[in-house]
C-alpha cells in the first residue's frame, strides 16, 4: 500500500468544498478570486476579461467650418439704399 494514503501529511485536515460540497484534504484545495476554497478539480481561475480597463474616448464633435465674425451696421447710408424706400 501507498504510504501516502495511510499517512496523511502532518498539518493537513479535512475542508468542504464551496463549489461541490464534498470533503476534501486541506492540502488539495485552492482559493479562487472570489475568496471560495475549492478542490484542485472544481478550481477555475479567474477571466482575463473581468481586468480590463477601457480606454478613455473622444467625445464631442470638432467644427467642420470657421464661424463667421457678425457684422454690425452702425449707419446707414442714404446712397446705398437705391431709391428703395
Amino acid at each position: 500500500m501507498t504510504a501516502g494514503l495511510l499517512h496523511p501529511k502532518k498539518g493537513a485536515h479535512n475542508v468542504i468544498c464551496d463549489i461541490s460540497g464534498r470533503k476534501v484534504r486541506s492540502d488539495k484545495t485552492r482559493k479562487t478570486w472570489q475568496n471560495f476554497i475549492t478542490s484542485e478539480e472544481d478550481y477555475d481561475p479567474k477571466h482575463p476579461q473581468l481586468t480590463l480597463r477601457p480606454r478613455s474616448e473622444k467625445l464631442g464633435v470638432k467644427p467642420t467650418r470657421v464661424r463667421p465674425t457678425p457684422k454690425f451696421v452702425t449707419e446707414v447710408d442714404p446712397n446705398s439704399l437705391n431709391g428703395k424706400i
